[in-house]
């Protein structure tokens, strides 16, 4: 018995007794090291049509290919037609194998492989072979019944002529026959509908989170602390909705822009404040805040959060009932003392942050606040898939490196590390969008994430257009309904379905920090898209690929 017979006890399900009996021969006859596969059935990628091929025989050493058409019952040729037990046959056995031969090469040839040289064959197992037969194209390359117990010896002969000036394939053809062939079957899932299955297992998981402020929410001063995709933001939006709901002056404040755009575009109580904490600052000043770009002088953000702590404020009893801040480890000193004195007396301030997050060195939390406040940490991340959460958790340096982990995220679909050169960089990353929406994502559920600030001219987030689809930056009025092209940092708090992280070439330093953030965003989906050469100075990614 063979190895390399496929199905490995029985032939796939058919009612043709004729293909039993060529399928038993070939578990005694089939020639050392050579493969065989019983019913191989493919769809044409150009034309739509299927087709299906009774048996697939390779010879490694050739190398080539038999297509064997197998036809039970008495055979026979007369007057130019062929005949079936009798009746007229709607087309002549090589026909069918022949039409197969073009399928399978072009399938070949879409997994980027160079097919092997392929013949033709047809088996008779009931009707007695005559070797002798002339015309038709069948000298040579028929098997009879009487030949079927001398198959090892019989098929090197028929692969001789069928394909008799081989040229050399690709490696790898085999396993891609195989594929094809499919050993085992696992139905995938269309990225729309995976998630789906991840929205819904979210779901109950973001109840029990909401769950935790019911045993929190008696404290008036608390510093709630989680890792990326441990539910901070969803904990913290739904506190401030709660505060306001019952009647309270809420203030919600943020670092990141577009964090707080998201957060205002679900909140709907005229009592809540929601902004990002300079921008809250600059408008506390009666300055119209201007957009956070180059040709705002950096100067102006750093002082402007104690400007507004000193000058901008209203009177101390018409200010916030409850303050709350996400993203707390970004805040500077003086953001810190604007956030303060926001409150009313005796207020309610609470503080959500990720000190695996922090980016600056000389911000994060308050001595006070980390003294004083009442603690709690969250610490079951369930926001992102587990390979793309462990990858994230590895550049963050908490965790011990598991690469069959990610390996699995890999195989499953869920990672795909793709390696560029840099004149093909926005090609390849126009190619992963269109996989994204092919696979049923929405544009807004896309996100294209640089390793490096705006400031760099080289930087991805400068193109408005790749592979002919519209990209918006975090902050558009649109971005709630496009895909989205900007930076780590402008994109932090935020999350998509599906995000490509690129830009490796690009970074000057807190490379690992950079990737924790970039690839936490992820929610279902991650592609990593840059240059060969910048992707395997990463000793993650080098081991992955």
């Amino acid at each position: 018995m063979t190895d390399h017979l496929w199905p490995k006890v029985s032939p796939r399900l058919t009612g043709s007794e004729a293909e039993k009996r060529f399928y038993e021969a070939l578990r005694s006859g089939l020639p050392e090291r050579w493969w065989a596969w019983h019913s191989l059935r493919l769809r044409s990628t150009i034309t739509g049509r299927f087709d299906e091929a009774d048996f697939i025989i390779a010879d490694p050493g050739r190398p080539g290919i038999l297509i064997i058409e197998v036809k039970g019952g008495l055979i026979e040729i007369r007057d130019g037609k062929w005949y079936q037990n009798g009746r007229p046959m709607d087309s002549r056995p090589l026909d069918e194998a022949f039409a197969f031969r073009t399928i399978l090469a072009e399938r070949i040839k879409d997994l980027n492989l160079n097919p092997p040289t392929i013949g033709c064959a047809v088996c008779f197992p009931d009707t007695i072979s005559d070797h002798r037969l002339q015309g038709e194209g069948l000298q040579g390359i028929l098997i009879g019944c009487n030949d079927l117990p001398h198959l090892k010896v019989i098929l090197p002969d028929i692969m001789n002529r069928a394909v008799p000036d081989p040229w050399s394939p690709s490696q790898g053809w085999i396993d891609a026959i195989h594929r094809l062939w499919g050993e085992t079957w696992v139905p995938g899932l269309c990225f729309g509908s995976r998630v789906r299955i991840d929205e819904e297992r979210r779901l109950p998981l973001d109840l029990e989170q909401i769950a935790v402020l019911e045993s929190l929410e008696e404290n008036d001063r608390l510093l709630i602390r989680g890792s990326a995709g441990t539910g901070k933001t969803l904990l913290a939006r739904e506190a401030a909705l709660r505060e306001a709901g019952a009647g309270k002056r809420v203030l919600f404040l943020c670092y990141t822009d577009a964090l707080a755009l998201n957060i205002k575009a679900s909140s709907a109580y005229s009592n809540l404040t929601v902004n990002s904490v300079r921008t809250f600052a600059s408008a506390l000043l009666g300055e119209k805040a201007p957009e956070k770009s180059p040709g705002i002088p950096s100067e102006y953000w750093e002082s402007v959060s104690i400007r507004a702590a000193l000058d901008g404020l209203p009177p101390r009893d018409e200010r916030w009932d409850t303050v709350i801040v996400d993203e707390g480890q970004d805040l500077s000193s003086d953001d810190w003392e604007l956030v303060r004195e926001c409150l009313v007396p005796q207020g309610r301030l609470w503080v959500f942050a990720d000190d695996a997050q922090a980016f600056w060195k000389d911000r994060g939390i308050p001595e006070d606040i980390a003294g004083s406040f009442m603690k709690f940490t969250l610490k079951r991340p369930y926001r992102c898939h587990p390979a793309i959460q462990h990858l994230s958790d590895c550049y963050s340096g908490h965790c011990n490196k598991d690469l069959h982990a990610i390996r699995a995220g890999i195989k499953d679909g869920t990672i795909n590390i793709v390696k560029s050169s840099e004149g093909r960089l926005l090609k390849q990353i126009g190619k992963e969008i269109i996989r994204f929406l092919s696979g049923g994502l929405a544009p807004s559920q896309i996100a294209v994430l640089s390793l490096r600030g705006r400031g760099s001219d080289a930087s991805i987030v400068h193109h408005r257009e790749i592979g002919g689809h519209r990209l918006v930056s975090a902050t558009d009025p649109e971005a709630e309904d496009r895909i989205v092209c900007d930076t780590f940092l402008r994109f932090k708090g935020l999350e998509r379905p599906g995000v490509i992280v690129t830009d490796f070439r690009l970074v000057p330093n807190l490379y690992e920090k950079r990737m924790h953030i970039a690839v936490s965003r992820a929610q279902s989906f991650l592609r990593i898209v840059g240059v060969k050469e910048e992707i395997e100075k990463d000793p993650i990614l080098a081991a992955l690929i």
